[in-house]
């Protein structure tokens, strides 16, 4: 709620987010998110924030959360594949290879999907 990073939802104090314009000459036309009682309580540091802004540090954010979700994925798929080599190995030791075969085949091809 405090939190000022991305798309606002709330001010410190509760109140909803409204999407404003703004009519200076410095920023003419320019959107701006602003606590309901912001435009009211000028002098109390309610939540400001330029819309154009948040959207960059939404952008920024969904990357990186991407990026973490691809690192995952990667040793996920790391770690089953050294998961299914050792089954590989102790099943041909075991003679049961039919079995492993089609797994590995199933595997295989849910990674490569």
């Amino acid at each position: 709620m405090t939190d000022n990073v991305g798309i606002p939802s709330r001010c410190w104090c509760g109140k909803g987010i409204v999407t404003y314009v703004s009519k200076t000459e410095e920023n003419p036309y320019k959107k701006f998110f602003r606590c309901e009682i912001g435009l009211k309580r000028k002098k109390e540091q309610h939540l400001f924030k330029w819309v154009d802004e948040a959207l960059l540090d939404e952008i920024q954010r969904m990357h990186e959360q991407q990026s973490s979700m691809a690192e995952e994925i990667e040793y996920l798929r790391s770690s089953l594949k050294k998961t299914v080599e050792e089954a590989v190995i102790e099943h041909k030791k075991s003679g049961d290879v039919g079995l492993i075969g089609s797994i590995l085949t199933i595997l295989y091809l849910w990674i490569k999907s």
